[in-house]
């Protein structure tokens, strides 16, 4: 393999070599018939299954594929797998799972030479096929930028598409395309329906990269459920994939038994906690080390808790969302008060002296007592004993194919008003609270529901000037639309706090 000969390139290619010495890879894969490129950072690629999985699905069907990651500083890319350079392949497959990823993928064509729209390319330049969680809802971000777009679950169509990236010549690879039903090609203005796949039991989910970098930490990784059985307003999964679908016991037994006792496991879900066979689960994991990525707190138990304590957990995350009950109806979270207190004890009684929750804030109609109750709550865990409580808080983001769709975001000028009050509530000793970045998530919201038309002036503007420009003025035609229009919200002022 050619390593690179300018200084800048060599210190690119160092970067990617260091990770992928870190990386345990029990399926390794090589070939370059598709580059799958995570568009964000390592720790955020290491973070998620499909890091490993969607790499070995592809590589069961024949497909010889690398993986790459996204540096801000890179100038070239190498594979995590070989150090390939990215130019030797044919098909670059972005997976698309958060909307910034948008700026990172043009980025990426930009800092690579590949025209940013797919008309303005031409047989040299290689496909550009996307999907991930992005495509599920709205694919319309993307239509000037991907030749391809794969919409749902790749385990539905990866044979159809894995035949078809064999294919040698380009427009062969796009006419075969055309003929799979989850697939949107632009250019020929042709839909896909999303890809549901029904049984996770078939072709259990399980990474196969061990890595001490990202949020599951030298973890073999599972994925025990797809979906979601709740009704959460403001989250896309409870509303695009239903039904929710759970690998079996005795799928996962079979799983765990060939996974290194050494080795910690990480369970992957929307909620773990409505897992149908919990019992049976912390069986399975009697005397071992994992984690889970994400938990409700109606549905926590001591067993569960203890367990998590005894593999070495420092603290557990949980998201009350809203600081009442009122708020919290509005989400349509369906948890209350006396919920929130059982979690808090159980964790204490677990032996948690850490916490860390997730509000959101910004919701229509909202009053400072409603914003009060965030620190009501985190002073309870204090009271109960909790030495460090750690606090995310988001804006609410109004998000395609959710309850909320038709709402819009509350006016920057009342969430940083909402926000200032919120800091003032939350300097208490033992108490860290992150807010997310207010213009983040702006641009979050109008790329998640950009038309295609709107994503076309983005490129284009992207192209003149570049992403911090992009990122500007996606923020200030939002603060500019919003000043032009009547909200339908109560302006945050003394009268709205009573």
């Amino acid at each position: 393999m050619r390593r690179p000969r300018r200084p800048e390139d060599f210190r690119d290619y160092s970067v990617v070599e260091n990770f992928s010495k870190r990386e345990k890879d029990y399926n390794p894969s090589r070939g370059d018939d598709l580059a799958l490129f995570f568009p964000s950072n390592y720790r955020v690629a290491a973070s998620s299954l499909s890091f490993s999985w969607v790499r070995d699905l592809f590589s069961l069907y024949g497909v010889g594929v690398e993986r790459f990651f996204y540096g801000e500083s890179f100038r070239r890319f190498y594979s995590l797998e070989s150090l390939r350079p990215i130019d030797e392949f044919r098909v670059i497959a972005f997976s698309y799972n958060f909307e910034l990823d948008l700026l990172n993928i043009m980025d990426i064509l930009k800092k690579l030479q590949i025209p940013l729209k797919w008309k303005e390319r031409d047989e040299h330049h290689p496909l550009i096929l996307v999907g991930g969680a992005m495509t599920y809802f709205n694919p319309s971000s993307v239509y000037p930028i991907a030749d391809i777009i794969y919409r749902g679950d790749l385990e539905t169509g990866i044979k159809d598409i894995s035949d078809a990236v064999l294919l040698k010549v380009k427009r062969e690879i796009l006419d075969a395309m055309r003929m799979i039903p989850f697939v949107e090609i632009p250019r020929f203005e042709k839909r896909g329906k999303v890809a549901k796949f029904s049984d996770l039991n078939s072709l259990p989910p399980v990474g196969s990269v061990i890595t001490p970098d990202g949020e599951f930490r030298n973890s073999f990784l599972i994925e025990i459920g797809r979906g979601c059985i709740r009704r959460c307003a403001f989250c896309m999964i409870g509303h695009l994939q239903k039904p929710a679908r759970f690998l079996r016991t005795s799928v996962l037994d079979s799983v765990v038994k060939n996974i290194p006792r050494s080795v910690k496991i990480g369970l992957i879900s929307a909620t773990v906690t409505d897992y149908p066979w919990m019992d049976e689960l912390l069986d399975l994991l009697e005397g071992r080390s994992f984690s889970v990525s994400s938990m409700r707190m109606d549905g926590l138990n001591l067993r569960l808790m203890r367990m998590l304590r005894e593999s070495g957990q420092r603290s557990f995350t949980v998201a009350p969302e809203g600081g009442s009950q009122r708020v919290r109806d509005i989400l349509k979270k369906d948890i209350n008060e006396e919920h929130i207190e059982r979690a808090l004890i159980l964790g204490r009684k677990a032996g948690f002296d850490s916490v860390k929750m997730y509000f959101i804030y910004g919701v229509s109609r909202e009053s400072e007592r409603d914003l009060a109750g965030i620190s009501d709550i985190t002073r309870v865990a204090l009271k109960m004993g909790y030495r460090n409580v750690k606090l995310s808080l988001n804006p609410l983001i109004p998000k395609p194919g959710t309850p909320l769709v038709n709402d819009r975001m509350e006016d920057v000028k009342v969430l940083e008003s909402k926000k200032k009050f919120l800091q003032g509530t939350l300097k208490i000793r033992g108490v860290k609270a992150h807010f997310e970045s207010l213009k983040g998530s702006v641009v979050q919201y109008e790329i998640a529901n950009a038309t295609s038309e709107i994503a076309e002036e983005y490129v284009e503007i992207f192209n003149r000037f570049g992403k911090k420009s992009l990122k500007d003025f996606i923020y200030r035609e939002h603060v500019n639309v919003k000043r032009g229009e009547k909200s339908g919200h109560i302006p945050f002022t003394t009268a709205s706090r009573k």
